[in-house]
């Protein structure tokens, strides 16, 4: 399977995708000019409906972060990496004043930080 999808979570299943795919461009998983899978292939691995998929990807083109390839299928694009960069720093901000809103420690959110990054620098 390419990715999975939490079937559980409260955010939409087409934003997971985008979210997932965007994601391995920033790590270098999928570079520009690499085909992503057919919208009925990544369906059907995710067992979600194709409108989920053709929405993602549909979203994902209006953004350009993939391209469509008449008769071929879809692409990655020449990417903005700063602006993917920056879209997550901002989602990792606002989840840290969701935190410091709720009163978490700062010595937890740090915690918690360094086990996800895996140091203990």
């Amino acid at each position: 399977m390419w990715f999975g999808i939490d079937f559980h979570s409260s955010k939409p299943i087409y934003e997971q995708i985008k979210e997932k795919i965007k994601l391995l461009i920033l790590s270098g998983k999928l570079r520009e000019g690499d085909f992503v899978p057919s919208i009925r292939s990544l369906a059907e691995n995710l067992e979600v409906n194709l409108n989920t998929v053709a929405r993602a990807y549909r979203e994902l083109v209006q953004e350009g972060v993939l391209e469509v390839k008449r008769g071929e299928g879809y692409i990655v694009s020449k990417v903005n990496m700063e602006k993917l960069q920056t879209q997550l720093e901002e989602k990792l901000r606002k989840v840290l004043e969701d935190c410091k809103k709720a009163g978490i420690p700062l010595e937890r959110v740090l915690k918690l930080s360094k086990e996800v990054f895996g140091g203990d620098e």
